[in-house]
């Protein structure tokens, strides 16, 4: 689910402090990418729950999205410790091969480091994803409080109102 395309779900039923929701799968699942690197289950289910944060009702058609603290934080987890680790450890095998002798082991202690590090990154990543990660963005629709009416207002059409 792309933060920038919420999905949309209607709730099935609700178990304690939860929604249970059933997914509508708009186009944001089948163009998102974050579930493939762990960042969002939402493309993969039918059935989602949620945190009902936003007092939602058995019915009610809501808007969801990722958590943005969760999103930075997978964000920061798969795309900035890698490189980081890479750069530590080439530096520190720059100082190891200055000792030893061995023009090359800059290299290897920098990928070993790397693949090392991401391990554990992507590790603790899908620990991230398996905590609630999605959000009640907005309660699209009741259908016990369809909203205010029109019946009784008068509608004045637009060019009379920029004739005046």
């Amino acid at each position: 689910m792309k933060p920038s395309i919420p999905d949309t779900g209607t709730v099935q039923r609700l178990d304690g402090g939860n929604a249970v929701l059933r997914m509508h799968h708009e186009a944001s699942c089948s163009k998102c990418g974050a579930a493939a690197i762990g960042l969002c289950k939402g493309g993969l289910m039918r059935e989602l729950t949620v945190r009902n944060s936003k007092n939602a009702r058995v019915g009610d058609r809501l808007k969801i999205g990722l958590v943005q603290r969760v999103q930075y934080t997978g964000y920061f987890l798969a795309f900035v410790i890698p490189p980081v680790a890479l750069l530590v450890g080439m530096a520190g095998g720059h100082f190891l091969a200055t000792y030893s002798g061995m023009p090359a082991l800059d290299v290897i202690t920098g990928f070993v480091t790397m693949i090392v590090v991401s391990f554990f990154s992507f590790k603790r990543l899908q620990r991230l994803d398996a905590s609630h990660s999605i959000e009640i963005l907005q309660v699209l629709s009741d259908p016990r409080d369809p909203g205010p009416s029109m019946y009784g207002q008068e509608q004045i059409p637009e060019y009379y109102r920029s004739c005046s």
